[in-house]
């Protein structure tokens, strides 16, 4: 996507935070890079404020950084919104074009067997103390304040689904039996792989980096 495209995109989202786009496919990354920004509301309900957060940006692109962020200021909460005088994070993704509607082929997928033991670390700004420990039929998430727990089917060497099965966060107790389905569509270089996902209890698909160190 160019820059002319990115802002064009960008213009014509809704001026509610909440429906903001937050991934972008781009040409210039080689997989998936983040803008993490910090954004304060004013009084008048209205984002008055956007930081780039240095540390949890890896996107390089300057010149789209700079409209990510004029069009930020340009929002407007509801008169009564509950996020008024106050700061908040958020980040957004930028993808390599080609994960839009890349997929691996047989043998490509053949490759992927690997992927279904061992130890990993997510490649996310937001999840770099997180390791995942995964197992045939189970994988464990462990992180600083706790962990969660799947069970772990695979139907096939490159695509598997998750089922919540236990996490420490009271607040997400009402996923337990919940599935993600996950696709492998890109092995990268360095060992890691670039999965998309989408979960049965909401609309959104995600794409991320996770990357084997054992």
């Amino acid at each position: 996507m160019n820059k002319i495209t990115l802002l064009t995109a960008l213009l014509v989202f809704s001026n509610t935070f909440g429906q903001v786009q937050k991934k972008f496919f781009v040409e210039d990354v080689k997989s998936v890079e983040y803008v993490t920004v910090n954004f304060c509301v004013n009084d008048e309900a209205k984002i008055s404020e956007v930081t780039i957060v240095a540390d949890k940006t890896t996107y390089e692109n300057e010149y789209n950084i700079e409209q990510l962020r004029q069009y930020l200021l340009g929002v407007q909460y509801h008169s009564d919104s509950k996020l008024k005088n106050n700061c908040y994070d958020s980040t957004f993704e930028f993808i390599n074009n080609k994960y839009e509607i890349k997929n691996l082929n047989e043998e490509e997928c053949k490759a992927c067997e690997k992927f279904k033991t061992g130890i990993y670390e997510y490649k996310h700004v937001l999840y770099q103390d997180t390791k995942i420990k995964r197992k045939r039929k189970v994988q464990r998430e462990i992180f600083k304040d706790g962990k969660q727990i799947y069970y772990i089917k695979w139907i096939s060497d490159c695509h598997y689904v998750l089922t919540y099965k236990k996490m420490t966060e009271p607040r997400l107790k009402h996923l337990i039996g919940k599935e993600i389905d996950v696709e492998i569509i890109d092995v990268l270089d360095d060992g890691s792989y670039v999965y998309k996902s989408k979960a049965n209890f909401e609309e959104k698909t995600d794409f991320g980096i996770i990357k084997k160190i054992k």
